[in-house]
């Protein structure tokens, strides 16, 4: 990638931090900063496991629902064992990612439709969980867990955002695992061809998106206090969007998860800026579809001129 193309999120960061608060001043105040990290915190989490599956040239649909599952898991198991429903919701999300993982690899189906299906299921699930309503969290400790803050405007939420994305771009560029999911995505039979368990380090992606979706899962309902069948909803768009406004190409093979924190940031920046300016929620859909295909013609555009150079 070019140095315009690396700077170009930093770049849209800039003017889209420029516009907003010139549209509504509000959103430069301090407070609206901490509602942006807050949400960004979340999504990143989410993100860095997801930023590993694209990076082979894979898709999970299910990250939204895997990561409301595990916040119900959480909320129904918090009376009983209080911070410890964070690991039961992080297992939770590791089993389902291992199994959109065995499902892909041995059955040989298109992981777009594999985890499209483990989310429609999981649906179901949810609302038999929940019986269709919300589960509220009484435990202030766990709530605690997202909202503590260490010094002013520094929650815990984020300090687990920030160990989780240094714990997976070490992993990204560091381990065997991450190179192997870069070599997979830019050319898998000639990763095969040298060695690399294909099949094995595909379902670890999607046990390590699943994982850190469970993750995601608890810490969005200790955030919110409650727990309900359509709170990660949003992270299914937003996540692949993240992703590839940072730099990780969609069709895998270029990228990595140290570019997705400002794909993260531009999103909840994005996010919040439009509704700080009460845009309509549908006119916000469309904005963000058209982010993700400006994103991917930009970087189709940018792979097809390095081929041709």
């Amino acid at each position: 990638m070019n140095r315009l193309g690396r700077f170009a999120p930093l770049i849209v960061l800039v003017v889209l931090g420029v516009v907003f608060a010139v549209l509504n001043p509000v959103f430069a105040t301090p407070e609206n900063a901490r509602n942006i990290f807050f949400l960004a915190a979340i999504l990143l989490v989410a993100s860095c496991g997801a930023t590993f599956v694209i990076l082979m040239g894979s898709i999970d649909l299910s990250v939204g629902a895997v990561a409301t599952l595990s916040g119900v898991v959480a909320a129904l198991l918090v009376p009983k064992f209080g911070y410890g429903a964070i690991v039961f919701a992080t297992l939770v999300g590791l089993a389902v990612g291992i199994l959109n993982g065995l499902l892909f690899v041995y059955l040989r189906i298109p992981s777009i439709l594999v985890t499209l299906g483990t989310a429609t299921s999981l649906t179901g699930v949810i609302l038999f969980l929940s019986d269709g309503g919300s589960i509220p969290i009484r435990d202030a400790g766990y709530i605690a867990v997202s909202r503590y803050e260490f010094v002013s405007y520094l929650p815990t939420i984020i300090v687990f955002a920030i160990l989780v994305y240094a714990f997976c771009v070490l992993i990204g560029e560091r381990t065997r695992f991450g190179r192997m999911a870069l070599a997979i995505g830019g050319d898998e039979q000639t990763a095969k061809l040298v060695g690399v368990s294909v099949d094995f380090v595909k379902i670890q992606a999607f046990a390590l998106s699943g994982a850190l979706c469970g993750l995601c899962g608890a810490l969005l309902a200790s955030r919110l206090g409650t727990a309900t069948g359509t709170m990660g909803d949003f992270l299914m768009l937003e996540t692949i969007t993240a992703v590839v406004v940072g730099g990780t190409a969609i069709t895998g093979g270029v990228g990595g998860v140290a570019r997705t924190l400002l794909g993260v940031l531009v999103v909840a920046m994005l996010s919040n800026g439009m509704n700080i300016i009460a845009l309509h929620p549908y006119l916000q859909t469309i904005i963000k579809g058209c982010v993700i295909l400006v994103a991917v013609i930009a970087m189709s555009r940018t792979l097809a001129a390095r081929e041709s150079a």
